[in-house]
């Protein structure tokens, strides 16, 4: 329980700090750097189907939503 609070407040801390963008979409930079995560660990990540993405536009795009949902959850 204390986790999850404590990852609420670093989501909410990362939106205030503009580190989250205001629009619904974000590239792959944005979402490493808004999960502290490598980017071949969230390329990874979208070839097992755990996140979601659009290449549509000739580069990997992610909706915050999804985003948000995959680090809350692991």
């Amino acid at each position: 329980m204390e986790l999850r609070v404590l990852e609420k407040l670093d989501t909410i801390l990362k939106i205030l700090q503009g580190k989250m963008p205001k629009d619904g979409w974000m590239d792959i930079a944005q979402v490493s750097e808004y999960s502290a995560m490598s980017r071949s660990s969230i390329r990874r990540a979208c070839q097992d189907s755990r996140l979601k993405y659009s290449d549509s536009h000739g580069k990997f795009l992610f909706r915050k939503e999804d985003v948000r949902r995959w680090v809350e959850n692991g």
